[in-house]
């Protein structure tokens, strides 16, 4: 399935859109651990394909489950290779790779690891880095300098190899300020809790479990609380992939420092028309001054689903 890497950008000034190419998918409490690091594995939001499979258990997902037992592992052959899709375009720090532990620690000396928007061919992306060997059960960082790009894929060119992954991180920056803030809406429906629209995953692959959604009501509304006063240039939201995409149309985005209505009557920095399927849209919000950024739709029988909410901003103006 494809993924637009495309966004919609609105500015609140001359109110209109423009379509351009993005530059830049777990639980809550964990993220809140590796906040301190200003950055986020994103590789285990992705999924993940190999040039073969050796047997009947060696796939090309186990690099990212997180276990130490499990490995992926290619047949021998010529150029084999393991690619990720992080779904969309990213800006990269860092990979991360662990060796197997249990025998073959040789087979991934000289794999390369690179990344970009190339999906059809693995070695036109960018290199990142050429691994020259890795110690049984040891995991190696490759730094990437913010390399930008969709797909991650490691590669040893030659004839005659194996590949064989124990783990694959990728970390990215993170520059949002809604990550890890405190969060509310209005309402809940099901699993669908407020944080999962702040957890940095854009609900690609499992919507129920990593975007927000509120019961079927009058206004519903979802707010962050950013606990400081910003300037806030903008802000992007991402629409569910997997159905309903029209929920979201006419939800306004307000920002300000009222808690009057539940900071629904602060000002507006823009209303949304739609945002297609899986689709990120920016909104201009030029400097606007506030604490509280909200989206509400007004109007009776309405869902407000949110599958990601970043806030970016310009840095604080008053602590509070």
């Amino acid at each position: 399935m494809y993924i637009s890497n495309r966004i919609q950008v609105y500015n609140h000034n001359k109110n209109s859109f423009k379509l351009q190419n993005t530059k830049h998918h777990s639980v809550f409490l964990i993220l809140r651990l590796f906040l301190s690091s200003n950055e986020v594995n994103v590789a285990t939001w992705g999924t993940a394909v190999q040039s073969t499979t050796y047997g009947a258990s060696w796939y090309a997902h186990n690099a990212l489950d997180g276990l130490s037992y499990t490995f992926t592992h290619t047949t021998l052959q010529t150029d084999p290779w393991w690619k990720l899709d992080l779904m969309k375009t990213y800006s990269v720090n860092r990979v991360t790779i662990t060796n197997r532990y249990d025998c073959c620690e040789t087979r991934i000396n000289g794999a390369e690891i690179r990344i970009g928007n190339v999906s059809s061919d693995v070695t036109s992306n960018p290199l990142c880095a050429v691994v020259s060997t890795i110690p049984a059960g040891a995991t190696y960082s490759y730094s990437c300098h913010g390399m930008e790009g969709r797909y991650v894929t490691v590669n040893i060119p030659a004839a005659s190899m194996v590949l064989t992954l124990c783990e694959v991180g990728v970390y990215s920056p993170v520059g949002n300020l809604a990550t890890g803030r405190n969060v509310t809406q209005s309402s809940t429906i099901g699993s669908w809790i407020t944080e999962q629209a702040i957890d940095l995953d854009p609900g690609f692959k499992q919507p129920s479990s990593t975007c927000s959604s509120t019961n079927v009501q009058t206004n519903p509304w979802w707010s962050v609380d950013l606990s400081y006063i910003y300037r806030v240039s903008r802000v992007v939201i991402t629409n569910r992939l997997d159905c309903c995409p029209e929920r979201i149309n006419g939800a306004e985005i307000r920002i300000g420092n009222s808690l009057e209505n539940n900071g629904n009557n602060n000002p507006i920095c823009a209303v949304i028309s739609s945002i297609p399927a899986g689709v990120s849209s920016t909104y201009i919000c030029n400097d606007m001054e506030g604490r509280y950024v909200n989206l509400i739709i007004p109007g009776d029988s309405k869902y407000l689903t949110l599958c990601e909410v970043e806030v970016y901003g310009e840095g604080v103006i008053k602590q509070i």
